[in-house]
């Protein structure tokens, strides 16, 4: 059962003549500027309806609680500020967090998933969040996307056509009252866990992290993510792409001397199980250090169609060294 206890902390009422705009580092600014924000607004896929779509899809090939969840979740909006830095040809950040009222894996209520474009002269580019608040960085032109990965509500690039792309998002205030009531939802996996960041974009790096002082186990997923992505971008069969980046995860972001390392590598392939991204045949739970060798010399993780389909476009761009 799907309990939504937050829905008053989550979605905040105010005019916006009472909003402010003031949770930001000295010499920044902040603001809300609506025909800004929604000229550039990220072209996404997926962002009302992929939820629902997976759950009906996948239909028993994921867990009944995922499925569950994922036809109980809701798209509460898109909301979006300026942020600028002071004096002549500054750089633009448009942080934008799309929030939706439940995430089905891992399931907890309220979720806030970061895209932040940035206009610096005539580049224009963005870092969003990949998985678990793992940043990467795009460059943006004309027919570059965001495809939603259902379920985990973080973003792939992509190319897609007009007629995929989401119509109809409008952006809303990210207000001082938002973050502060985001901030503070006792439940702490239904609270907005980007602070330092968004107080001040041009810090944020990419590879990176979202979270100023992410934990190990972040930095095991991020890591791990990684190593899958690089394999992907190497490979032209993403079948094989899957199977030899899950393998250079275990054994450079995990290996057998930092084995306390390993349940946040079970935990990222046991979400990319049910959400329907790849197939393992065994329990999780059974997997030890005897076993995990042989497991990942035979392939034990495949991508399935649905996975295919997911990373169908996949690109990745050169982050600044």
């Amino acid at each position: 059962m799907v309990k939504k206890e937050f829905t008053d902390k989550l979605r905040v009422r105010a005019p916006l003549d009472q909003l402010r705009f003031n949770e930001h580092e000295g010499g920044l600014s902040a603001e809300f500027d609506k025909h800004l924000l929604e000229k550039h607004l990220p072209r996404t896929q997926g962002i009302v309806t992929g939820d629902r779509t997976l759950a009906d899809t996948l239909n028993t090939v994921i867990p009944d609680s995922t499925r569950n969840a994922l036809r109980e979740t809701e798209f509460v909006g898109v909301f979006g500020r300026v942020v600028k830095q002071k004096g002549h040809g500054g750089t633009i950040c448009l942080q934008y967090f799309y929030v939706w009222d439940y995430q089905a894996v891992p399931e907890h209520e309220a979720d806030y998933e970061p895209i932040f474009v940035y206009l610096d002269g005539s580049r224009r580019y963005a870092i969003y969040d990949l998985v678990h608040y793992c940043s990467r960085r795009l460059d943006l032109d004309s027919e570059m996307a965001f495809r939603m990965i259902p379920g985990w509500h973080s973003f792939l690039p992509a190319k897609l056509n007009d007629s995929e792309i989401d119509k109809g998002l409008e952006v809303q205030p990210l207000s001082d009252k938002h973050l502060q009531s985001w901030w503070t939802i006792p439940e702490e996996k239904a609270r907005l866990k980007v602070e330092g960041f968004i107080r001040d974009p041009f810090l944020l790096e990419a590879p990176g992290h979202f979270m100023d002082e992410p934990d190990e186990n972040a930095q095991t997923m991020c890591c791990s993510f990684l190593q899958i992505e690089q394999a992907l971008n190497e490979f032209e069969d993403p079948k094989k792409g899957i199977a030899e980046g899950v393998k250079r995860a275990f054994f450079g972001c995990v290996g057998f001397l930092a084995l306390y390392r390993l349940g946040a590598y079970l935990q990222l392939l046991g979400e990319m199980n049910d959400i329907g991204m790849v197939r393992i045949p065994i329990s999780l739970s059974s997997i030890n250090v005897a076993t995990i060798g042989k497991m990942l010399q035979d392939g034990f993780v495949s991508l399935t169609n649905a996975g295919k389909k997911l990373l169908e476009g996949f690109h990745s761009s050169k982050e600044d060294e």
